[in-house]
């Protein structure tokens, strides 16, 4: 349900426009919560419990620990059935504050790990071309690749690879 995710995270943000650090950091901790807590997390999402009995515990709970704003938005989750889909909201918020914070979110895919001063370099290329503020870098290696790069930035891919190459030649060849 990326659009239910899209719209609560878009919301939260919003309100959140003053303290987006802190509410991000806040938000973070309590993801992390939900998911290592199986007994916790759970009782959230098991229909048979009560509403008013989640929200209570919620309450109890997270009462002076988190904001006011993350407390009713929990709740809010709780109300609506939503809470279930509490880390896919976080990563959609977490998608939209770094993109209010022009901040480039590239993934590079190798066949084997690149020296830090190539990712320094493909961190700068990128981030001028896309004018940023910062740059995220997430790096995989995929041997099937086989050499060569490929680098995604939201759905744009940039495909130097090996593999890439011989996929279009073989498109080509079979027209």
């Amino acid at each position: 349900m990326p659009l239910v995710e899209k719209r609560y995270a878009q919301a939260l943000l919003e309100l959140s426009l003053d303290d987006i650090g802190s509410v991000r950091q806040e938000f973070e901790q309590l993801v992390e919560i939900f998911n290592s807590d199986m007994q916790f997390r759970n009782f959230l999402t098991d229909p048979r419990v009560k509403l008013d009995k989640k929200q209570g515990l919620v309450r109890n709970v997270f009462y002076g620990e988190l904001s006011s704003k993350m407390l009713n938005f929990m709740l809010l989750l709780i109300a609506k059935q939503r809470v279930a889909e509490l880390p896919g909201i976080f990563e959609q918020f977490v998608r939209l504050a770094d993109q209010r914070a022009n901040v480039l979110d590239m993934k590079i895919i190798t066949a084997a790990p690149l020296e830090e001063s190539q990712t320094g370099s493909l961190k700068e290329k990128f981030g001028k071309k896309y004018n940023a503020s910062a740059v995220k870098v997430t790096e995989v290696v995929d041997p099937s690749i086989i050499g060569g790069i490929k680098v995604i930035i939201g759905d744009k891919v940039y495909d130097g690879s090996i593999k890439g190459r011989i996929e279009s030649l073989t498109e080509l060849v079979t027209m």
